[in-house]
């Protein structure tokens, strides 16, 4: 992983249905997946980035926990694709399948830096592949599973609920023949380079409105904040978004990011200094923005601002912010006060 490109991640909620899923059946997550960091990251930002190789290793603990070696197909049967967050809602919107694989195509690399997903036509026929770009752990089948069924559920939203593909593709048909033609109502398997699915050509301009309620998608899509929380392209500012994750849950030492991005704690160092960068100082941004952000609400204390920074001493948080502005923090936040009211002022002027 040369130190110019970001490390491998994917929005929480590609996860989420399986921390879900988990907790349906009755699975002991905690217990059973000792440092299962997945399962609190997702919940508690679905839309925020998560390393590859971090949640691989969890899907991968978690089918051998609960004994199912198909776990990716199990947890897919009872996904749809709004569980893919924002982004799903958007796709769920789309007015024709055209229209949502046009936003596959475009939008996707803002949801996962990891894989990749593209479709082609020959002649009735219109392929969708998905692929990884990157090595993975053990746990990519699982997650490669559960694409496929949403790529399914996102064609069945034109093509109607119970709607089966005629043919499978998959890089290993020996391996998938039995749980493809169980999933898949005896689909035909063809091999192929890519995993992905087939469709008559003839859905792509089918109106999608036809089957889902304006109300069933819940919360507006804010485009402009998706696009500012896509997976960062440059190693640095990839390592940031893993440190925000990581960092409320108390694991923001380098060795903790390090084993979250599958590298050894010297090769993440190298790399960082082959960007110019030092751990402590993306650290310390880090920290500071959030910080920032936080204190600008009245309404969070500022106790509550160091422990989500990663802080189990506050008064720690405090020594670290005055170094960064020479303020306490209940100074700083008492010297924006003024300029909070006379900006509220401005744009009630303006309104």
């Amino acid at each position: 992983m040369p130190a110019t490109f970001g490390t491998p991640l994917v929005r929480g909620s590609a996860y989420l249905p399986f921390v879900e899923f988990m907790e349906k059946i009755g699975a002991p997550v905690e217990r059973v997946l000792e440092k299962a960091l997945v399962p609190a990251l997702v919940q508690r930002d679905p839309e925020a980035p998560v390393p590859v190789q971090l949640a691989h290793s969890f899907l991968d603990r978690s089918a051998r926990a609960v004994g199912l070696p198909d776990f990716g197909f199990a947890v897919g049967e009872q996904a749809r694709i709004e569980s893919l967050g924002a982004f799903g809602r958007s796709l769920r919107r789309s007015l024709t399948l055209h229209d949502a694989l046009g936003k596959l195509h475009s939008k996707f690399p803002l949801y996962s830096s990891a894989e990749r997903i593209w479709w082609s036509r020959t002649g009735n026929d219109v392929h969708i592949f998905h692929a990884y770009t990157c090595e993975t752990a053990a746990g990519s089948r699982y997650a490669q599973q559960c694409a496929l069924l949403l790529l399914r559920d996102l064609v069945r939203l034109t093509a109607g609920p119970s709607w089966q593909p005629g043919e499978v593709l998959s890089p290993n048909p020996a391996l998938d023949l039995g749980p493809v033609r169980k999933v898949f109502d005896g689909a035909r398997l063809r091999q192929s380079e890519f995993t992905g699915i087939v469709f008559p050509a003839e859905l792509l301009n089918r109106p999608m409105r036809w089957f889902w309620s304006g109300n069933e998608c819940g919360d507006n899509y804010d485009q402009t904040a998706f696009e500012s929380s896509a997976p960062a392209g440059d190693f640095a500012g990839s390592i940031k978004q893993v440190i925000s994750a990581l960092m409320n849950q108390g694991r923001c030492q380098l060795s903790d990011v390090a084993e979250a991005v599958g590298l050894h704690p010297r090769t993440l160092q190298r790399y960082l200094s082959e960007s110019q960068e030092e751990y402590s100082d993306l650290l310390a941004e880090v920290r500071f923005e959030t910080a920032l952000r936080l204190m600008s609400d009245p309404s969070v204390r500022v106790i509550d601002v160091a422990y989500e920074l990663g802080y189990t001493d506050p008064a720690n948080f405090t020594r670290a912010f005055r170094h960064w502005t020479g303020l306490k923090p209940s100074e700083f936040r008492r010297s924006q006060a003024p300029q909070r009211k006379s900006g509220s002022r401005t744009n009630t002027g303006h309104s």
